[in-house]
């Protein structure tokens, strides 16, 4: 889900080039380093961003949303947005720009869960701007976060285009431009655009640096099973079953294991199972103005890194539209560093359990 539904007062050119996309990000983080973070929760700076040969990170909120609206802005031949939540009137004209320009420019937005009530201003705004957007199925939770620019950049992301929480959730996009990505995600919008409802996403495009829900639960205990000595983990959910028993196993068999999330009741059996087992839960009290934690990663092993939408609830993982990016160090070790440091920084500043 989004950090909408916990915290307090929430609802829930042709190519964009490296050096440009650097550029931006950047120009985003001199300007929040000079104008914000006044609570002690965001006073830690970690790494921004960080790109190898085929990904690039955007660390929110440190990095802020420039280069997100920029990938949309430059556009030049077609956009592709899956978005569980889409509310911030920058993206919104930046579609609209695009569709204007002559730019293939196509939306899907959840209509599920409180999704069609969250969305219906700017699906209307679209519409009226001759926009192609269709609602996702009624029945089905698409909690997907990607926008694909011109088959070349797809960026797949932890968060959701709301601006009243940009400047304290704790989030992440990865910018993909590994063909074999962004094919796969592309195929798959263009398949759950024209598929009709049938109470199920239709089947997507797998790639071997993809984790899709439905059916993603098995790829999540693969990396957490397969750890030998360390699984790092930041999430806004903890509740499924088969998840919280891999963890549990994990600790039992001498694997470090740390937690970083915003304090939640529904996750208070959750937590203190895991700590039993021997895990490290650390938690940031879920306040207005702290660092509310957001961000959905698995890091194993300081080398194997799921990052994406996938909340670890059941439903997250077996039932809903979701995406995460399977990486490791061997194609994507700046990023995983860069990663890696932002988990340091939270486990640190958030209180022990």
């Amino acid at each position: 889900m989004s950090a909408a539904q916990n915290k307090i007062v929430r609802v829930e050119p042709a190519t964009i080039t490296w050096h440009r996309a650097l550029a931006v990000v950047a120009i985003a983080t001199t300007a929040l380093a000079a104008t914000c973070c006044g609570s002690a929760a965001l006073t830690t700076a970690p790494p921004a961003h960080a790109a190898d040969a085929n990904y690039q990170l955007i660390q929110e909120p440190d990095a802020g949303y420039a280069p997100i609206i920029g990938l949309i802005s430059g556009a030049a031949r077609s956009v592709r947005m899956t978005m569980y939540e889409l509310t911030d009137p920058a993206a919104v004209h930046a579609l609209i720009d695009d569709h204007n320009r002559g730019v293939d420019t196509r939306v899907i937005l959840d209509a599920a869960f409180h999704g069609r009530k969250t969305n219906a201003g700017t699906f209307q705004q679209l519409t009226d701007a001759g926009v192609a957007v269709r609602w996702a199925p009624n029945g089905v939770i698409y909690h997907q976060k990607t926008i694909t620019v011109d088959d070349a950049t797809a960026a797949v992301g932890t968060g959701n285009l709301e601006p009243q929480y940009y400047s304290t959730s704790r989030d992440a996009w990865v910018l993909d431009t590994n063909p074999a990505d962004v094919a796969a995600i592309a195929a798959t919008f263009d398949t759950d655009y024209t598929s009709p409802p049938s109470g199920r996403p239709p089947e997507a495009t797998p790639a071997p640096n993809l984790i899709w829900s439905p059916m993603a639960r098995a790829s999540f205990l693969q990396h957490i099973d397969q750890a030998t000595r360390s699984i790092d983990l930041t999430n806004q959910e903890l509740k499924d079953r088969a998840v919280l028993s891999a963890l549990d196993k994990a600790a039992s068999r001498g694997v470090q294991c740390r937690i970083v999330m915003t304090e939640n009741p529904a996750w208070t059996k959750a937590v203190a199972e895991v700590s039993a087992a021997g895990c490290s839960v650390h938690l940031f009290q879920n306040t207005e103005s702290g660092l509310y934690i957001h961000e959905k990663m698995l890091l194993t092993d300081n080398d194997s890194l799921i990052i994406g939408s996938q909340n670890l609830s059941t439903t997250s993982l077996i039932e809903n539209r979701e995406l995460s990016l399977a990486l490791d160090t061997t194609i994507a070790p700046e990023l995983i560093s860069a990663v890696e440091s932002t988990f340091d920084a939270d486990y640190a500043a958030a209180s022990v359990q």
